[in-house]
């Protein structure tokens, strides 16, 4: 209602009101007041909100070393794009000889097969059979381990021959991903990764991250995804602090708490408990995380006809069976549900879900969301605005991704579909843009830019027809 003023009054940290200098005088006549023009020539902006991020994962992120397709630049510190085969096995046996000679392990993030070629334990193997190595995927739902980390995480209490026909794991390349990450290799290495000395430099890092790119809010979308216990106690010793400028909203994994506490009714009993110990950085409403179908940054989504090019299936973090067994149990008791989705494939699954809860007990304001959105055809918008959900876009996928996927996965017609906001926007569709940091540079401004222009990271422009205009973005 009023796009530009010129001064703000401030009592006690907070805002009591906003206009010109003659607007506040209400406020100021009674009042002793300075005026403070550090600001004169400066633009003044709310802090934004990033709705799906990760502090966990940027913790983990910056405890590693980056080797990666693309390039970063955080906070000044830039990290140049590495791509090919050789330069990448170059890149991670340099890092490995520079590495810190004390860590208990060896970690790096960003390898990506269709940028960095073949990788297994036995490349690993090659540059140490002494020193546990792990290598984090891009998206981070994949790792590669040599020898010495696989006995690491033995010694841990990962029992592989437990797990020997997981349709998740691969043993000759010491290879997990998805469920084969998240449920059988993470929980042996939350402990190393979430130790105090480790995490909390990296949680620090994270939180001077978001305040260096105007980033006051987030929420958390993965609570108690890799170990519920350490991760509250990070987050209560980096964010729930009085000089913390980031609040984090709580959106707990409850399959993953329902399968540490091997019941759902416990998880559930947690979650409605977490409202009570709400502070005024660490934030419960009523949300909570669910996951269907693989990572867009691993060509791991569920695709519809015709498929991946090569002819590789797709994955499912959850199967569509105990995905709508959940779905429903948190339905039911009135929370808001996101849903991690990223091909078409994986969205008619969540759709089809949606649709049976409202038919069988309809809720007017449900605000059941979609998450990522990575590739989705028109239908894919259409039933969306049908059924009054909402979707939260990663639309850095695009310009990182849609020159690689239009030569190698998707084809250019179905790449340039690659986070198609436009359609969404023009039938009334909610539609907030996150990072989920580290996949995406947490700077909102870059990230309303990339919605708005649709640019690849060749300066192509895919389907113009699904941007946002500026003042959308």
């Amino acid at each position: 209602t009023q796009p530009t003023a010129t001064a703000v009054a401030v009592r006690d940290g907070q805002i009591l009101s906003v206009g010109s200098l003659q607007d506040l005088e209400p406020w100021l006549k009674n009042s002793k007041y300075t005026v403070d023009e550090q600001f004169k020539d400066k633009v003044l902006m709310p802090g934004f909100i990033d709705p799906h991020l990760h502090p966990l994962l940027g913790a983990i992120a910056f405890q590693t070393v980056w080797i990666t397709p693309e390039p970063w630049s955080v906070m000044g510190e830039k990290t140049p794009a590495t791509l090919g085969q050789e330069a990448y096995r170059k890149a991670l046996s340099t890092a490995f000889a520079a590495r810190k000679k004390d860590a208990p392990i060896f970690m790096t993030w960003g390898y990506s097969a269709d940028s960095h070629g073949d990788l297994s334990g036995e490349v690993l193997d090659g540059i140490s059979k002494d020193v546990p190595i792990l290598v984090l995927q891009r998206s981070m739902h994949e790792v590669y381990i040599n020898t010495p980390m696989l006995d690491f995480l033995k010694a841990k209490g990962l029992d592989a021959e437990k797990f020997k026909d997981h349709p998740q794991i691969d043993w000759k390349k010491n290879h997990f991903w998805e469920d084969g990450m998240f449920s059988v290799a993470l929980p042996y290495m939350a402990p190393l990764l979430l130790d105090p000395a480790a995490a909390d430099p990296g949680y620090r890092k994270t939180r001077d991250y978001l305040t260096y790119n105007g980033v006051t809010t987030v929420a958390d979308m993965n609570t108690g995804g890799t170990n519920y216990e350490l991760e509250m106690s990070s987050l209560k010793r980096n964010f729930d602090v009085l000089d913390s400028p980031v609040r984090v909203r709580l959106t707990p994994d409850v399959m993953k708490l329902a399968a540490v506490l091997k019941s759902p009714e416990a998880a559930m009993k947690l979650v409605g408990g977490l409202k009570a110990q709400n502070t005024g950085h660490l934030i419960f409403n009523d949300g909570i995380k669910l996951f269907a179908d693989g990572a867009m940054f691993s060509l791991a989504m569920q695709i519809g006809p015709p498929g991946y090019i090569d002819g590789h299936p797709g994955q499912w973090i959850s199967q569509p069976g105990p995905f709508a067994d959940f779905a429903r149990s948190y339905w039911n008791a009135g929370y808001q549900i996101h849903v991690h989705t990223n091909g078409d494939g994986g969205a008619t699954m969540v759709l089809d879900t949606l649709q049976t809860l409202q038919d069988e007990k309809p809720r007017a304001d449900h605000r059941y969301t979609i998450e990522h959105y990575g590739y989705a055809n028109d239908n894919t918008a259409r039933r969306i605005a049908t059924l009054n959900a909402q979707v939260s876009a990663n639309p850095f996928y695009l310009h990182d991704l849609g020159d690689r996927y239009a030569a190698n996965g998707l084809g250019t017609d179905r790449a340039a579909r690659i986070a198609p906001l436009g359609g969404l926007v023009r039938r009334n569709v909610p539609v907030a843009l996150h990072s989920d940091f580290p996949m995406a540079p947490a700077e909102p401004l870059f990230l309303a830019w990339t919605a708005a222009s649709r640019e690849t990271m060749s300066g192509k422009v895919f389907a113009p027809t699904e941007r946002l205009t500026l003042d959308q973005a």
